[in-house]
């Protein structure tokens, strides 16, 4: 059962990771991505898909996205939460904030603050 969803996970992720959904005109997106890599120094294996949602409007961005670990998918670990952020574009100033939640949608620090493109 674990290699079944680990191979719809692959399937669906990678086809998300190459087009993003866009629904029509409405600055809707859904997409998601899936990570498969090895590390030499501990040599541990890891499988991430990181699912995303988004909504973006004349300049304003709104979006959320969360991590699910494809490898523990029995050990009752598989969501840590979300990370929601919006941010404000005006020329080259954009403004922004980020919050994250834990696997029990308890919010953590949250984050303000202004980037400068050039």
């Amino acid at each position: 059962m674990k290699n079944i969803l680990l191979a719809t996970a692959v399937f669906f992720g990678a086809a998300s990771a190459a087009s993003a959904f866009e629904l029509g005109n409405t600055g809707v997106s859904l997409g998601g991505e899936v990570d498969l890599n090895y590390t030499t120094g501990v040599e541990t294996y890891a499988m991430d898909l990181t699912s995303t949602a988004s909504f973006s409007m004349w300049g304003v961005y709104l979006g959320a996205e969360t991590t699910w670990d494809l490898l523990d998918l029995n050990d009752g670990d598989l969501f840590t939460g979300i990370d929601f952020d919006a941010a404000y574009q005006y020329g080259p100033v954009e403004l922004y904030g980020e919050v994250s939640t834990d696997e029990d949608f308890e919010f953590g620090d949250v984050t303000i603050g202004t980037r400068l493109s050039f």
